[in-house]
């Protein structure tokens, strides 16, 4: 059992945490004694006193403090998730065991950014958009992004079941991944039927930028006369990656810019060791190109390197840093927002592309959506719900809740690649 404060030493304890919380905001503790008063209250009268552990209690303070800042980037680990934890799933470790997807926190949802291709997440079925709403059976509402990215890691071999709510349909699926090694190789590229150069980055890892380069030398020699850079789907990575591919297409000049907590300003610059200058340039985007996607397509679009087709981008410019505690535990917190070199906003805004090709996809409003059909689908069939003589409205219901998924969109024909291609087209006098 905890063991109990009680007395001056509560008193005392109180007035540790409440000194602390209002160091940190810069108030005299006198004024604030009303924090005090209720920690005394309650270890005096409470009924679970169990419930008022020193550690419970500064845990709780710890929790409340962060979901006041009401930032989906800033969270806690303990000393055990923290030891587990690494931040493999965004690309920036080549190798790790999982199931390959980029995810991210929208609204307290949990979001898939996008399963990078032939991942276990990709073979499975996992798609952008995919809301996560259940690990092996484990609820994940409440959960932090990073407990929730913990839950899915695991060894090569095993296998965890996701329970997904999708877009258009009632119910949450579930989808069984079987974990593997996770050989990242953030670069694919082929010439495309037009004679064009094709290049999809999935991620900014450490090699990005070099096998960037890499893959240009061969297109060139392929003979390509242009490049399509898809960044549909990247959930992004290292901003030294970010640097590094712009680098490649910008002969000099800003790529990007933050703005800390004290207002002040740290400018990254293209190295001016490039190879692709005079290369016709088209990078493809959609809502789950995100943080690093979005530093590159905002400084490519403003140094007018680049057209930019397809959809606004997700809107994720928070420069986080991961901070060792002296408990063993961390701190992911976010210290400064993204600017682009025109200094437009990244985060909560995105990118709009010059030409807009396809459906553009709410991300929030979609989970919001999916959370009230889910739960008026299971009201409606779990609990058997009476409602005689609502035929309109049982009509409507049952339609609702017989909705099944669409098929799968990589078998449409890729509009927005096609768009890409007749933009180059136009650009090389084709």
């Amino acid at each position: 059992m905890a063991r109990h404060l009680s007395g001056m030493r509560a008193a005392a304890y109180a007035a540790v945490v409440a000194a602390s919380i209002l160091a940190v905001a810069g108030c005299a503790q006198e004024e604030h004694s009303e924090f005090i008063e209720v920690v005394e209250v309650l270890q005096e009268d409470f009924i679970d006193r169990d419930k008022l552990s020193a550690t419970e209690m500064e845990r709780a303070g710890i929790e409340g403090l962060l979901e006041h800042l009401d930032d989906p980037y800033t969270s806690y680990l303990d000393p055990e998730r923290y030891a587990a934890f690494n931040l493999s799933l965004e690309g920036d470790q080549p190798d790790f065991e999982g199931i390959g997807a980029s995810v991210t926190e929208v609204d307290g949802q949990i979001v898939v950014l996008g399963p990078l291709p032939g991942s276990p997440a990709f073979e499975a079925g996992l798609l952008p958009g995919d809301i996560l709403v259940s690990v092996d059976g484990r609820p994940v509402e409440g959960l932090t992004l990073d407990e929730t990215v913990t839950l899915i890691r695991g060894p090569k071999g095993t296998e965890v079941v996701l329970g997904v709510s999708r877009a258009g349909i009632s119910r949450p699926v579930e989808i069984p991944i079987v974990r593997d090694t996770i050989s990242v190789s953030s670069v694919h590229s082929h010439i495309l039927p037009s004679g064009f150069g094709y290049i999809r980055l999935s991620s900014f890892d450490a090699e990005s930028g070099a096998d960037l380069r890499a893959a240009i030398a061969d297109l060139r020699g392929l003979g390509a006369e242009g490049l399509v850079l898809d960044l549909r789907n990247n959930g992004g990575g290292l901003v030294t990656a970010a640097v590094s591919v712009v680098s490649e297409f910008v002969e000099e000049g800003e790529v990007i810019r933050w703005v800390d907590a004290s207002g002040n300003e740290t400018v990254e610059h293209v190295t001016g060791e490039g190879t692709a200058y005079d290369l016709p340039l088209v990078v493809l985007v959609n809502g789950f190109s995100a943080s690093a996607s979005e530093v590159v397509s905002g400084a490519l679009q403003d140094h007018e390197r680049a057209r930019i087709v397809g959809t606004r981008t997700f809107g994720k410019g928070a420069v986080n840093l991961l901070r060792d505690l002296e408990s063993g535990a961390g701190l992911n917190l976010t210290i400064a927002r993204w600017l682009t070199p025109d200094r437009r906003t990244i985060e909560g805004e995105g990118i709009e592309p010059d030409v807009r090709v396809g459906r553009e996809v709410n991300v929030r409003a979609q989970g919001r959506i999916g959370e009230l059909t889910r739960t008026l689908c299971t009201a409606y069939e779990d609990e058997a719900v009476s409602l005689d003589g609502s035929g309109e409205l049982t009509d409507a219901l049952e339609t609702l809740c017989s909705i099944q998924p669409e098929p799968d969109p990589a078998s449409y024909p890729d509009e927005q690649l096609e768009a890409a291609v007749a933009e180059l087209e136009r650009m090389t006098g084709r």
